[in-house]
């Protein structure tokens, strides 16, 4: 793609508000958004899943997201007023973690250049609300431990990522001044939205 076009990845433990998040934002600023392709792939599957899933999981995932990229594409191509930008409701992130926290065996997931995007921050959720069922959800009493997997994993790929919390949005560590480009585009996507995502996102809020 001749454009950058910046992705914002909303990650994090199972019931920790991922999807509200993003659907939430991708509409505050008006966005185009990639939806979790694991929750449809598992409702539809007809059988426990395996780890080999997982493969189909991860590609799913890069094919509907690339797909949603050639659209953000074509909107800026066509000078329909947008952002260069897309929300991702989870990405290879939730994979890796699914992975090994499920499984706890060597990895199967292909290495990809997936992983390894310019120009992506992340939003991690934090899961600091009561535990919402869901047919599709399987460990209520280890969110926060899953919660430490995801933050090791963001720190240890030195991605910029912020840990959203309630209603305010801070830093992980110091991995935002490693990307000083995406950390100033962060601050003029959450400016440009309004009502609640400002407030809870706005770099204003940001502390730690």
């Amino acid at each position: 793609m001749e454009q950058d076009i910046f992705k914002i990845v909303v990650t994090g433990p199972e019931s920790s508000g991922k999807t509200l998040l993003a659907s939430d934002l991708a509409a505050a600023l008006q966005l185009r958004w990639t939806p979790e392709f694991a929750r449809y792939y598992v409702a539809h599957l007809g059988r426990s899943y395996v780890q080999e899933d997982l493969k189909t999981i991860y590609r799913g995932q890069q094919i509907w997201e690339n797909w949603h990229l050639e659209k953000v594409l074509s909107d800026l191509q066509s000078a329909r007023p947008t952002l260069p930008a897309l929300v991702c409701d989870t990405d290879w992130t939730v994979v890796r973690i699914w992975e090994k926290y499920v499984f706890k065996t060597p990895s199967i997931l292909p290495v990809s250049e997936w992983e390894q995007a310019e120009n992506t921050f992340y939003l991690l959720c934090s899961p600091d609300f009561p535990w919402q069922p869901d047919p599709l959800r399987e460990h209520p009493e280890e969110r926060w431990q899953l919660f430490e997997l995801y933050q090791e994993l963001l720190l240890e790929r030195t991605v910029a990522t912020f840990a959203a919390s309630g209603r305010t949005c801070k830093p992980l560590s110091n991995c935002y001044s490693r990307s000083p480009k995406i950390f100033r585009t962060f601050a003029a996507l959450t400016h440009w939205g309004a009502g609640t995502i400002r407030l809870r996102l706005h770099p204003s809020n940001l502390s730690g």
